[in-house]
């Protein structure tokens, strides 16, 4: 994780389902206050994007940063640009909400690329 102040961050599963469970897991047994449904849509929104987008989740991570949880999904995709603000996705469009629905999750969005990676970095305040 990019934070220092993370306190033993988890490994997510590269797969969307496990890491949903894993994540619920997490965050049931740390007791978390937030918004844990926000977060594993939120997630679960990304890592689909990194599958569809970038051949796969090269690696998935969280942890907490203080009371705010800090996830992040790695891909080895070409990155793309946060569009600020997001439009509102077509109601009758099949795909194209995945990023509006993390924007409208996640407290702070990054993309960092490091080398070969390009990581998207969601957190979430309780």
């Amino acid at each position: 994780m990019v934070a220092t102040s993370l306190a033993r961050p988890v490994e997510l599963p590269p797969q969307p389902a496990a890491a949903r469970r894993e994540l619920a897991r997490m965050l049931g047994d740390a007791e978390w206050t937030g918004n844990t449904d926000a977060v594993v849509l939120a997630v679960h929104e990304a890592m689909v994007n990194a599958q569809r987008h970038a051949g796969g989740v090269a690696r998935a991570a969280a942890g907490f940063d203080g009371q705010a949880l800090v996830v992040e999904v790695a891909d080895r995709g070409p990155g793309f640009r946060i569009p600020t603000p997001c439009g509102v996705p077509d109601v009758d469009a099949e795909r194209g909400r995945g990023l509006f629905l993390i924007q409208q999750l996640a407290e702070e969005i990054q993309i960092v690329r490091d080398g070969s990676e390009v990581c998207l970095q969601l957190r979430f305040e309780t």
